[in-house]
């Protein structure tokens, strides 16, 4: 009798057919935990994709079966956006039969995820029983099999099993963390002599203990031997092969189920035509919550958003807290309990074979500054990323054809707006490839009734999408008719994105979408073009900041919890000044000539996120980046001059210079004073104002040299979201009796209330703006007055001033209106937000920013420090080329930096495994290599070769006991990676075939 027991670290909805996990054909049984209906927030069950249609059934006190086993999404946690069975549901534990083997030698796969709190209790975790005495069972500790026998203590020597103990080479932290587990199990019973040959009959039972008396099991066990307790855990999946998998297979199978996931190995990964797609020695400075997105139909694994299931502590993933979707919703976004969760953008298709993987160097989290430039806070991890998906930012193909539309494009955004007197107006995409697509926007405050969604190739009217009406109600439209009952209702300012993906139309609110607001489309539903239009007339439409998914290469996309950074360090940064530096070369540097600094796009101050997007990875086509996260403490602007022109051979007073902020907090105050300017005394100030844009252009400028100061920092930066009943809230501290408050407006997009409440009252707005998308409306004695309003725009200064008894409403420091109360001596700031996302910048009280708030909900304050760039800026002319056009920088310019502190057990980038039981060497021959391996033990080794990208070129399984002995030809000159994969282990050599 042979017996072996695997444990490794680590460990879209499948169909039939030539699938298989790993692309290991010839599965028994493979269990997957998938709804039972459409709905993703119903009940879910283990389906059977091996063929047979085995389920998985419910036991009776006596241990008969009976019904299916389901179980509500409630009790079915996700792990890398897959549910899993908790498997201590029920009442006598669960069993699948099979009537076509009895399992005498087997390989079983199985993910398993241990709350932390049952990390130290042995249980059983599943038995196979088949010919009576032949079965066994798995506990957290052992493989079991018929009493009398020896069972195996598979984590004795590593102390890498499912049970956690004090001599375990993991602290018990780290167990915990790593508590999501591929379990891989190889069984072997000597074959059997009955004259009629051996019972085919065999069950998987799961979910109970062991009972002499219960008919599941045909074979006794010593219970002394094993922790007989009903196993405390989940699992997604289950696979079982009716014969014994090689290494390479048993690796392509782990590898399947590591990606899925979210599982680290402690070996590279294979994908399902053996090629190499993370190597483990080439990157083993940063293996640690090794996580992948990746696309492979022969393993029917597509996994466009991912992120690890070994969060750190206390933020486990095993808990049922800690979803990877938010709040449990299988229709909603990322949870904030994922630190880095990293995929392509919605509609941007993976190539077959396509993996994108990324690993840290288990540095800690916290923030260094740069010696070159304190103004940078670093973030001491850095990640390495591993691509062979080929990267072409797209920014330049056409995404949107407008009819009765403008469409202006910023960079991979787009702002549809209706042309006023336009009777018929529609934009519509180039048909999207394949089954995919998305559309996402910011819903305006006020706008017409209009559509969005999908229509077919050459259309021009929604045939699957949403309507929005002008009260903020949306409706379902399939098959190119409006539903009558709302699927989601006071959306207008909410965000709005509207997916289509695996054959249905997802629609997210804020985030959030529900089985209400998803459509199914038909199996013969063809290629489709996304779809703006307008259906009624009353007002022109206008959205801003569309994103759209599918058109050209639109890269991939990153969220970092900022919440969970230590003492949320992030969390103040997280609209304007985090970035995400990424070193192309590979190395770990950030300098400036080569670094790429990506910009957050927004925060989700509801999930605690800072998003990323239109990420590119690997440009250069080296396969590797390494990035970082960071935050710039300052403000970093550049300025671009553009010479006059030429008339008559005189220049002219047209140039300009363009102030372009790379990183910074508005409001920015500018001064432009001569230097060297004919005719006009130097240091006389030419232009001089305030913008809140990332640009602004000073034009009607004479050739010669100008001294250009820009500065920021002349109040708070706040920015939250509420609801329509104003729950959300900002409260300035501190009491004063005269005074005024002033802020800048920076959009018109949302709803909010800010101006001063009694020292005595939290939720009463005394006196102040209630601002209405582009109306501000004065609130009087705490009520708001619809007569009284006034109509603003990005960049007008609100102001609000209280002396004594008399109360000024200011527009741009211009009084509007005063009023005289009696009502109010003692008062204080307060912003209460109501729908959209608001964006208050500039405040101030009494011309200062306020040092502290309470605050509730949604709400994320910021207060810049104050900061200026300063730069000699030479304006040219082009009737005297000579004269120099160019910008000196003299402060405030981005400084880079190439030394930084050591992260964790730093950034080695390669290791050849220099073990002298394994050995590689030309035979004197052109190309011909001997490999010859030592080992303690015999056992299945596999010899595997892989060019320099990874393509596996060579695979055989290496003959002998305990010395293995191979031969190999290199099929060209070049650099070769040739691995030994063992059960749970591998070696590795680097050759040069010559």
């Amino acid at each position: 009798m042979k017996q072996l027991m695997l444990l490794l670290f680590g460990a879209g909805v499948v169909t039939a057919g030539a699938q298989s996990p790993g692309g290991v054909k010839g599965t028994e049984l493979w269990f997957q935990t998938l709804p039972v209906t459409a709905d993703l927030q119903g009940a879910y069950r283990w389906m059977d994709f091996a063929g047979d249609s085995v389920k998985l059934r419910s036991l009776d006190r006596s241990g008969k079966p009976g019904s299916e086993y389901t179980q509500t999404r409630s009790f079915a946690p996700a792990f890398n956006f897959h549910p899993a069975l908790y498997l201590s549901g029920g009442s006598y534990g669960k069993t699948a039969s099979f009537k076509f083997s009895n399992f005498s030698q087997a390989t079983v796969f199985g993910v398993f995820a241990l709350p932390p709190e049952s990390h130290d209790k042995d249980m059983l975790i599943y038995s196979l029983d088949g010919r009576k005495g032949g079965g066994s069972i798995l506990s957290k500790d052992k493989a079991v099999r018929a009493n009398g026998t020896e069972p195996l203590d598979y984590g004795k020597d590593t102390g890498e099993d499912l049970l956690f103990s004090s001599s375990d080479r993991q602290s018990a932290t780290d167990f915990r963390e790593s508590s999501v587990r591929v379990l891989t199990y190889l069984k072997s019973n000597r074959p059997g002599t009955g004259l009629w040959g051996e019972n085919s009959v065999s069950n998987l039972f799961v979910g109970g203990t062991y009972s002499a008396s219960n008919p599941q099991f045909s074979t006794g066990y010593d219970e002394a031997s094993f922790g007989n307790n009903r196993f405390d855990g989940y699992s997604p999946e289950v696979i079982i092969y009716g014969r014994y998998l090689t290494p390479a297979e048993r690796r392509k199978v782990e590898s399947y189920l590591a990606v899925k996931y979210g599982i680290t190995l402690n070996n590279s990964y294979l994908d399902s035509e053996g090629n190499l797609i993370w190597d483990k020695d080439e990157n083993l400075g940063y293996h640690h919550r090794v996580t992948a997105i990746g696309s492979d139909a022969a393993s029917a694994l597509h996994q466009p958003l991912s992120t690890t299931s070994y969060e750190e502590e206390p933020v486990y993933a095993t808990m049922k807290a800690n979803d990877t979707f938010h709040d449990g919703n299988s229709y909603a976004e990322s949870s904030a309990s994922r630190l880095l969760v990293m995929g392509r953008e919605y509609g941007n298709p993976l190539p077959d074979k396509g993996y994108i993987f990324w690993g840290d160097d288990n540095g800690p989290l916290t923030t260094y500054t740069s010696p070159a430039d304190t103004l940078w806070h670093i973030m001491h991890r850095t990640w390495t990323v591993r691509s062979n998906v080929p990267a072409s930012a797209d920014s330049t193909s056409v995404r949107w054809n407008g009819t009765g539309m403008t469409v202006t494009r910023k960079g991979f955004l787009d702002t549809i707006e209706q042309d006023s007197s336009a009777t018929e107006a529609f934009a519509v995409t180039p048909a999207l490839p394949g089954r995919e697509g998305a559309v996402s926007f910011y819903c305006p405050l006020s706008h017409p009734t209009f559509d969005a969604g999908f229509t077919g190739s050459g259309g021009n009217t929604c045939e699957y999408g949403y309507r929005f009406d002008r009260e903020g109600n949306v409706y379902a439209i399939s098959g190119g008719q409006a539903g009558t009952t709302a699927v989601a209702t006071g959306v207008s300012g909410s965000a709005v994105s509207i997916r289509r993906e695996d054959g249905q139309v997802y629609l997210r609110i804020d985030g959030i979408g529900s089985q209400t607001r998803t459509i199914p489309l038909p199996e013969t539903s063809g290629s489709m073009s996304g779809l703006i239009r307008a259906v009624t007339s009353e007002e022109p439409l206008h959205i801003a900041a569309v994103r759209t998914g599918g058109i050209g290469d639109t890269g991939n996309m990153a969220e970092l919890s900022h919440a969970l950074t230590p003492d949320e360090e992030f969390s103040q940064y997280c609209r304007n000044r985090t970035l995400l530096l990424i070193d192309p070369s590979g190395e770990g540097r950030f300098d400036t000539e080569d670094m790429i600094a990506v910009k957050c796009s927004r925060p989700d101050l509801m999930r605690g996120k800072t998003v990323f997007h239109n990420l590119f990875w690997d440009l250069d086509g080296s396969g590797s980046d390494v990035f970082t996260f960071a935050y710039y403490d300052g403000l970093a602007a550049d300025a671009v001059p553009t010479p006059s022109t030429c008339e008559d051979g005189k220049p002219r007073n047209d140039g300009s210079i363009d102030i372009d902020i790379r990183i910074g907090t508005p409001v920015y105050d500018y001064v432009l004073s001569a230097d060297t300017v004919a005719g006009v005394p130097k240091d006389e100030i030419i232009a001089s104002g305030k913008f809140t844009g990332e640009a602004h252009r000073i034009d009607g400028l004479a050739p010669g040299t100008y001294t250009l100061k820009v500065t920021q920092g002349g109040g708070n930066d706040i920015y939250g979201t509420g609801g329509p009943l104003y729950t959300t809230y900002v409260h300035d501290k501190r009491i004063f009796a005269s005074g005024e408050v002033s802020w800048t407006v920076t959009g018109t997009n949302s709803n909010y209330r800010l101006g001063v409440e009694p020292r005595i009252s939290d939720d009463i707005t005394q006196f102040g703006f209630d601002v209405r998308g582009d109306k501000a409306y004065m609130i009087i004695d705490g009520h708001t007055s619809l007569t009284q309003f006034i109509r603003i725009k990005e960049g007008d200064v609100l102001t609000l001033g209280l002396e004594g008894i008399t109360v000024s409403y200011k527009l741009n420091g211009k009084v509007i209106r005063r009023f005289t109360q009696w009502n109010i001596r003692a008062w204080r700031l307060c912003i209460k937000f109501g729908t959209g996302e608001t964006h208050i910048t500039g405040l101030t009280v009494n011309g200062e920013l306020i040092p502290d708030f309470t605050h509730s909900g949604n709400v994320q304050v910021e207060n810049p420090k104050t900061n200026t760039a300063l730069f000699t800026v030479h304006v040219g002319s082009e009737c005297d080329p000579t004269l120099p056009n160019g910008t000196e920088k003299k402060e405030g310019s981005l400084i880079g930096w190439s030394d930084r502190p050591g992260n964790g057990e730093g950034n080695s980038q390669g290791n050849d495994n220099r073990d002298d039981s394994f050995q590689v060497k030309p035979d004197g021959t052109t190309g011909i290599f001997d490999v010859v391996l030592e080992q303690d033990q015999p056992g299945d080794v596999t010899l595997m070769v892989f060019d320099a990208s990874g393509k596996l070129v060579h695979e055989q399984f290496m003959e002998g006991g305990t010395t293995k002995r191979s031969r190999f030809e290199a099929p060209a000159p070049g650099v070769y990676v040739v691995k030994a994969i063992g059960p749970d282990w591998e070696k590795t050599r680097k050759i040069i075939a010559k």
